[in-house]
């Protein structure tokens, strides 16, 4: 039961290795075929593992514009044969021209034609298609289809070549999808021996390394930061005092008003009575504020000091023992 999961996987993964080999002819490969046997029979895997699949499995080539270039290619061939048609159909009608003239010739020895104009006419002796006028037709027929197969062939050959820069971006976007779960799926299935662990070892001291050096830039950063609180804690302080006595006079204030009006609500009666008691009690509670007030600023004071002391003295042990 516990390998089921794995031969799924084993499964899946062959699935998808086929498709794309499938898709692009590659069935026959080597690494292919014989990777997808050690995976569907789940041998071997180990040693599969230690081969790279970004060096190992082969490369696809495109196979539309391909198509368009050949075809491009046999134009070209066909081209570059009929450019030599003209002259050898032209040489052919001279031949069959001059075999005719003389054959007038002999026949009419006392006609005065010159041969031109016999190739031209042909006199009943030579056939019309052999004639002078019908050859250059035709010549230029066949020149015309020279024009025409080059303009072809090299717009096939272009949009070939356009074609396979697209089909080339998508192979190689799956050939890299194919290698990256192969190597992921075949990481796991690695052998321990000294190179690994080396490999492992080697990796760890880099972290570590890695991660000494980011403590230490922020050990850094972090002793500038208290060196600059460091610097405003006198000025913290001395604000502190300084709203400490402030309120320490106004605290006496108002214990001052407050006695003057318990001696003024003692003489008075009514509303007004009242309206002074009022006060009073309400002078009394801010009094007890403003004497919390300050007793807080002064401890949050001593605390920020000491915060800060404490940090120091942290930085210094880790720069100890770094």
């Amino acid at each position: 039961m516990a390998r089921t999961p794995k031969l799924e996987k084993n499964r899946i993964l062959a699935e998808l290795i086929e498709k794309w080999a499938r898709k692009y002819g590659l069935l026959r490969d080597p690494y292919v075929s014989r990777l997808l046997v050690a995976l569907q029979n789940n041998e071997n895997l180990a040693m599969w593992s230690s081969m790279d699949p970004m060096q190992m499995l082969p490369y696809a080539t495109p196979i539309s514009g391909s198509k368009l270039q050949k075809l491009a290619g046999r134009l070209s061939v066909l081209r570059n044969a009929l450019v030599f048609a003209p002259v050898a159909f032209t040489w052919l009608a001279v031949g069959q021209a001059t075999s005719a003239f003389q054959r007038f010739v002999e026949n009419n020895s006392t006609a005065t034609v010159n041969f031109l104009e016999f190739w031209q006419n042909g006199y009943d002796v030579l056939d019309k298609f052999w004639t002078i006028g019908n050859v250059a037709s035709l010549d230029f027929v066949i020149i015309l289809g020279v024009i025409a197969l080059s303009l072809v062939a090299t717009y096939l050959n272009a949009r070939g070549s356009s074609i396979n820069k697209v089909e080339m971006a998508q192979i190689e976007a799956e050939r890299l999808e194919v290698a990256l779960a192969l190597k992921m799926y075949l990481y796991s299935m690695r052998e321990i021996d000294k190179t690994n662990v080396k490999e492992g070892i080697a990796s760890s001291v880099s972290a570590l390394l890695s991660a000494t050096s980011t403590l230490a830039k922020t050990a850094k950063q972090l002793s500038g930061v208290v060196k600059e609180l460091e610097n405003g804690v006198p000025a913290i302080n001395e604000f502190g005092n300084r709203v400490g006595k402030e309120s320490e006079k106004l605290v006496k204030q108002v214990s001052v008003l407050s006695a003057s009006l318990s001696d003024i609500n003692s003489s008075i009666t009514g509303e007004l009575r009242d309206a002074v008691t009022s006060a009073t009690v309400g002078l009394d509670l801010a009094n007890e504020g403003l004497a919390s007030s300050t007793q807080s600023i002064r401890t949050n004071s001593l605390a920020a000091e000491n915060e800060i002391k404490s940090l120091q003295s942290l930085i210094k042990k880790a720069n100890r023992g770094r």
